[in-house]
């Protein structure tokens, strides 16, 4: 991942003149801005590797074959978003601060593929307030809650192509994947999920816990990247095939999706602080991510 600052951008540092001093020979002084305060500043940029490689979108996608996207550092403007009431209370602060920080305005957020959006917020939370990310994380083998560093310049794009390495997993020509199942032998057609269906899935969350009703993520979750079974793409047929999947199928598809989707791998070693289980955690999106403590 490379970054373009403020001194590429002008050819030169920025270094504060006295009014009306000489610069050195041979060089001249980038033009003023006409405000009173005399302050010239544009927010530095980067470039963000795409997990997907642009070659998850569809022809005439402004991300179609292309393997970075342009993002400007976050400012005070961003933590603005963050920290809007209206937007966190509707589930849309974290688009809304992609949307601010993606430099090609052409380039619809909703239609950012789940794991390049994951990894533009990593790198924007990185670059907005360092690598290093401390995080409240539970032991998987004792459950001892206790803090632990994540380095954010240790993560990486998953490698594409896993579904070759697969006997019951084939890509098609649209770009979704069919899955054939061990269990029932049912052909599973499974599309990359976007950051539009991801706030459909809080929408769906949401409305649950209004009602009081128990949670379903995985179900949800599965009712929005299955597209057909069997052939069938009727959302009454996909509903009740979800409801009834054997447990092994399930835990199948869901461990194969995670495989060949494009997403970054975030996975880093930690151990236990009580009983020195060694396992691979990944970096948890929490409240904590984006305001980090001094």
């Amino acid at each position: 991942m490379s970054s373009r600052n403020n001194q590429d951008r002008f050819g030169g540092g920025l270094e504060e003149q006295p009014l009306g001093s000489p610069t050195d020979a041979g060089t001249q002084t980038p033009p003023q801005p006409a405000a009173s305060s005399g302050l010239s500043f544009v927010v530095p940029t980067e470039i963000v590797e795409l997990p997907s490689m642009g070659l998850y979108y569809p022809e005439g996608h402004p991300l179609c074959g292309a393997e970075t996207i342009e993002i400007k550092h976050m400012t005070a403007k961003e933590e603005d978003i963050l920290t809007s009431k209206t937007l966190l209370k509707k589930g849309l602060a974290l688009d809304k601060m992609i949307q601010s920080i993606v430099v090609d305005k052409s380039i619809n957020t909703d239609s950012l593929l789940s794991g390049d959006r994951n990894a533009i917020m990593m790198s924007a939370r990185a670059s907005a307030y360092g690598e290093d990310y401390v995080a409240n994380v539970a032991c998987p083998a004792c459950g001892a809650q206790q803090k632990h560093e994540f380095n954010l310049l240790d993560i990486s794009c998953r490698p594409l192509g896993a579904h070759e390495e697969l006997d019951n997993v084939s890509r098609l020509p649209n770009n979704n994947f069919e899955v054939i199942l061990p269990r029932s032998g049912v052909k599973i057609e499974v599309k990359v999920m976007t950051g539009k269906d991801e706030k459909e899935l809080l929408r769906l969350t949401e409305k649950r816990k209004r009602e009081k009703l128990s949670e379903n993520m995985l179900t949800q979750q599965m009712s929005l990247y299955i597209v057909a079974v069997n052939g069938d793409i009727n959302k009454r047929t996909v509903s009740k095939f979800i409801q009834a999947m054997p447990a092994f199928d399930s835990r199948y598809l869901r461990t194969v999706y995670k495989t060949i989707t494009p997403d970054i791998d975030s996975a880093q070693e930690f151990m236990c602080q009580t009983c020195d289980h060694v396992a691979e955690l990944e970096v948890p999106f929490t409240t904590e991510f984006f305001w980090p403590k001094f």
